[in-house]
Parts: C-alpha cells; sequence; structure tokens
C-alpha cells in the first residue's frame, strides 16, 4: 500500500484543495501533507487559507483532548513517577468484579505513595454488601449490578484518588495481567460453586 503523502501526490490540484476547505473530513497529517503538496507546487491558495486551517486543526485538537476521560490525562512512562493501576483499570474491574475488588487495586495505589488503605477497602466491602442487599430486595437484574459498580467507583474514586493521591498525580500505568487473573479466578470458581449447588 503506498504511503499517504505518494497517494496525495497523485491528486490533483483541486482534490487536494477539497483537504483543505473540508478540514472536518480529514485527519490532520492528510490536511498538512495536502497543504505541502499544494505549496510545493507552487499553487497559490486562497488568502488566508493557510491561517484558516490552522486554527481549524488547534480548535479541533483542544476539543478533542478536552473529550477524552481526564483519567487517561496525567498517565506517564518515567522513571520517577510511582507506578499505579489507572483510574481506567479500577473502573473497568470494579464494574466487573464488585467496587470491593477494584478497592483492593485502589489500596495498592495508596500503598505505593504510603497512604493510608483501611479505609478504602472498608469501603469497598460496605458497597459491595449493600449492593448485594439491595439487589437481593429488589429482585434485580445484571444491569442493577453494572449501575450500581459504576457508581461506587465514581464515587471512592473521588473520596480516595482524589483526596489522598490527587487529582493531578502522575504515575506510570501498572500492568492489570495479576489482577485480572486472579478476577478470572475466582468468577470460575463461583461459577463451578453455583453448579454444584444446583445439581
Amino acid at each position: 500500500m503506498k504511503a499517504l503523502k505518494d497517494r496525495l501526490a497523485e491528486k490533483t490540484d483541486d482534490q487536494l484543495m477539497y483537504y483543505l476547505e473540508y478540514v472536518d473530513k480529514h485527519t490532520d497529517e492528510a490536511i498538512r501533507l495536502a497543504m505541502a503538496e499544494l505549496q510545493h507546487r507552487k499553487v497559490e491558495l486562497p488568502e488566508g487559507m493557510v491561517e484558516r486551517v490552522e486554527l481549524q486543526l488547534s480548535d479541533r485538537n483542544i476539543t478533542e483532548a478536552k473529550s477524552k476521560k481526564s483519567w487517561d490525562n496525567f498517565m506517564v512512562q518515567d522513571d520517577v513517577s510511582p507506578q499505579f493501576y489507572s483510574q481506567r483499570a479500577i473502573y473497568c474491574f470494579s464494574i466487573l468484579f464488585s467496587v470491593f475488588f477494584g478497592s483492593f487495586l485502589l489500596s495498592a495505589n495508596l500503598k505505593a505513595v504510603d497512604k493510608p488503605r483501611l479505609l478504602v477497602i472498608l469501603y469497598g466491602f460496605a458497597y459491595a454488601v449493600l449492593t448485594i442487599i439491595v439487589g437481593e430486595y429488589m429482585k434485580t437484574g445484571l444491569s442493577y449490578a453494572f449501575i450500581a459498580n459504576s457508581i461506587g467507583v465514581i464515587i471512592m474514586q473521588t473520596l480516595f484518588w482524589d483526596r489522598l493521591i490527587g487529582k493531578e498525580t502522575k504515575y506510570n500505568a501498572k500492568p492489570i495481567w495479576k489482577p485480572l487473573i486472579i478476577g478470572v479466578l475466582i468468577i470460575a470458581v463461583l461459577i463451578m460453586l453455583f453448579l454444584f449447588a444446583n445439581q
């Protein structure tokens, strides 16, 4: 497959101008390469077009950055920042396996920065028990568990991550394979126990 630059070089001037006139339909790379190709051909662009295109690209990048989940904004790759399970990982594990499970991941993060861990585990346990009790009482389905867990983990992140670790603390994302294996094993054991109990 030809490189994008080579493919654009085969297009006519009018086709390349289309990239500049409809910025929202193309990637930044394609637009900049199209502009560079037109300038290489010494095509005279309409007055102010370059500035307008750059402004549109800048506005789009700012909008995209704002739309990204804030929990990804402070992940880095360096030798200085601590290693944490990411907020995304804690969120996903809490929804899939329970807030109690997610509380252990957050507890590991707190340990890495010498912060108290007991309260977050107690919170996770209490919330998980409350979720089960309410679910049994209301005879709810699986969707209730996902909704309840998503609410519980957001509260947990706000109470413990934001206050004890800090919203803007930079960190290296810790691999999730170990908790993932543990979570899958726990689910497998619970399924086996359920099947044996109903034989």
